[in-house]
């Protein structure tokens, strides 16, 4: 049945013909997928549309700050006795600013990226590129900054330089969106990307801190930390909250480098920085009878958004939503932000669609089957509420490809709120999608949100699942490429030399949500007899490994006849496969990161491994260069860790590379 003649015609809104759902009602019919959307005219004029295309996603909304960095030089005599004192220098003055890193130069840095991760770094606003240096950027539930430098100089008792060190910082972190007891860990790089004179290498330490509410639970990246330019250190620092039931708790991060030459004495940082944003974590998302989620944290200034489908059973009444966001002067949700309420909300549904107003709502199931009040703004926000006399009455129709919304008391737009004549089904559906929305963005009382409609059939994914590069092989949702270069021999150091062969190149993996196991190591790969005889020469009963480069828990291979010998190399067991740091500490940042509830089915890791050769003839690597990018199907991204690099020593003793 369709609306009377006699209701005005005036707004529709098109959602995309293949998912809109048949609700259950007379008005909600299955348009032919074949039909295409047209406007039409009543009374004189051309009925208002959105067509599909409108209904896309919108980019998630991110927030940048400057890191506020001191540009005070801090000067400390050096030690007497010392090398840099030997050096002619009586002070060592350190500054920080906000530059572009230089990357160091190794062999594995020219590696050619993906195609997926190219586009996304040419879509994405929301990562921690070095061409916006010394600025974090926020997500709702992650936080990174990149290019703080940090310049080390030797000066002479005339306060002339003698020497100077440059290191490039950069952090990246993830927040747990639903766990019982919400840690998470900050990835930190440092490079030192110049030297100069009297300054040949420094030592960098770390130590991360944060305000009431949260605990640094480990403080140090890394121990150690000695540099010569072109080199990084890297490791993760960890942080802890627990809020009690019904609490929030907010806090900010600090930073504090020690920097010096080596072998010196420092027990006062002389570099310090800070997060400029708050982290909130909490446990008061759910309702006092919800069990979910659980504790969790966020960037509480990223303004949440919750999504309602329009092309979903939802439909009606998300179209009607829609026409009062598009129609009515306040355009709560999208104009305006709409503040979440826990309770109360009974008493706002009463005003707006029951007794409590002054014209409690009228069901028309003669227009609608099943006819029930869907009202906006929500229930469940402080701004809904309004006495329903003052709303504007609508009812969405599906009609050839697109919702009708009739207007039944006029066209004022001046209106405060809106009564949608919808399904009971199609209410519940939108109020379900709502409660959903609070729970994965963690909207709290008192947040503000807001509310995007969207009509898309598609859903949206994360870059690297968009579009794989050629010569990958598919890895549950995601793939895997791994590729080869040639070399004269497969093992160098036997008697006679073997044949020529290929050795491992680079791995690159879009990760995602359903990752599945992939093969154990095996095989007489490419350099491993090389590996065994020095071995036996440097450090005999020391164990070996077939190191995977993306790693067997990430889906990567290892066998004989599944391509594995192409993602294998020889490594010392303990030194670059496992150990603090190694690739396990890394390989276990990605699968922890999937496992997040705030990594969504449609998001992804771009992942990137790189054997760091000696030459041409290497069999095996003198180490690898890993990365990883978490890329969001909203369309942003962020490092999840800075580039490191692993060495293949032993042990992390930094002694006995194995390379060749």
């Amino acid at each position: 049945m369709r609306p009377s003649s006699r209701i005005p015609r005036s707004r529709r809104v098109l959602v995309s013909l293949l998912a809109v759902l048949a609700l259950g009602a007379t008005t909600t019919a299955m348009a032919p997928a074949q039909d295409t959307p047209t406007a039409r005219e009543h009374s004189g004029r051309q009925a208002d549309r959105i067509d599909v295309a409108d209904l896309t996603d919108a980019p998630a909304p991110t927030r940048s700050r400057p890191a506020p960095l001191s540009s005070a030089q801090e000067c400390t005599p050096t030690r007497a006795g010392s090398r840099e004192r030997r050096a002619g220098a009586v002070e060592a003055c350190v500054t920080m600013s906000a530059a572009p890193a230089k990357q160091p130069d190794r062999q594995s840095r020219t590696a050619t990226r993906s195609i997926a991760q190219t586009a996304a770094d040419d879509d994405n606003s929301a990562s921690c590129a070095v061409t916006v240096p010394g600025q974090w950027t926020y997500s709702r539930f992650g936080y990174c900054v990149s290019g703080i430098t940090v310049l080390y100089v030797l000066k002479d008792g005339n306060g002339k330089e003698i020497g100077t060190g440059t290191l490039n910082v950069a952090t990246s972190a993830l927040l747990p969106a639903d766990i019982a007891n919400p840690k998470w860990n900050e990835y930190v790089t440092v490079t030192m990307t110049g030297a100069t004179g009297a300054v040949t290498s420094l030592t960098a330490k770390l130590r991360s801190a944060c305000s009431a509410g949260c605990k640094a639970s480990k403080t140090a990246p890394w121990y150690g930390g000695e540099l010569v330019k072109g080199e990084s250190v890297n490791g993760f620092v960890t942080y802890t909250s627990s809020p009690a039931a019904g609490a929030k708790l907010r806090f900010t991060t600090s930073y504090q480098l020690f920097v010096t030459s080596p072998g010196a004495q420092i027990t006062d940082p002389n570099a310090s920085w800070s997060n400029p944003e708050e982290i909130r974590c909490d446990d008061d998302v759910r309702d006092a009878s919800g069990t979910t989620p659980a504790r969790g944290c966020v960037v509480p200034s990223v303004m949440p958004v919750v999504k309602l489908n329009a092309a979903s059973s939802a439909g009606s009444a998300a179209a009607g939503y829609l026409w009062a966001q598009e129609n009515l002067a306040d355009g709560w949700g999208r104009t305006k932000p709409l503040t979440r309420a826990k309770d109360g909300i009974a008493d706002r549904t009463s005003r707006t669609c029951g007794s409590g107003g002054s014209e409690p709502f009228q069901a028309r199931t003669d227009l609608v089957a099943d006819d029930s009040c869907g009202e906006f703004p929500f229930a469940a926000t402080h701004e809904g509420g309004t006495d329903g006399a003052r709303c504007a009455e609508v009812v969405p129709n599906w009609s050839s490809g697109g919702w009708d919304v009739y207007p039944m008391n006029g066209d004022d737009g001046s209106r405060p709120c809106a009564r949608v004549h919808a399904s009971a089904a199609s209410v519940q559906a939108a109020d379900t999608q709502l409660f959903e929305g609070f729970a994965s963005q963690r909207v709290v009382e008192a947040d503000e949100f807001k509310v995007e409609i969207t009509g898309s059939t598609a859903e949206p994914q994360a870059a690297c699942l968009r579009s794989a590069p050629t010569g990958a092989l598919p890895s549950s949702d995601g793939w895997i490429r791994n590729t080869t270069q040639a070399v004269p021999h497969r093992n160098k150091t036997t008697s006679p030399p073997d044949p020529a062969g290929t050795r491992a190149s680079t791995a690159q993996a879009c990760i995602s949500k359903n990752v599945v196991e992939g093969s154990p190591a095996e095989g007489d790969i490419t350099g491993w007899q090389d590996a065994q005889e020095f071995a036996r020469t440097h450090s005999p009963g020391t164990q070996l490994a077939r190191c995977h480069l993306i790693a067997n828990i990430l889906g990567g291979k290892g066998g004989l006849r599944d391509g594995g010998q192409d993602n294998l190399v020889p490594c010392w067991q303990v030194g670059m496969n496992t150990g603090t740091p190694s690739m396990r500490t890394y390989e276990f940042a990605a699968q922890t990161a999937v496992a997040n509830a705030a990594f969504g089915p449609n998001d992804a890791i771009y992942y990137q491994v790189v054997p760091d050769y000696v030459d041409s003839t290497s069999t095996i690597p003198q180490g690898v260069t890993m990365s990883a990018t978490v890329e969001r199907a909203d369309g942003t991204s962020q490092p999840l860790f800075p580039e490191v690099h692993i060495t293949n020593t032993q042990r992390n003793t930094g002694l006995l590379n194995l390379g060749n």
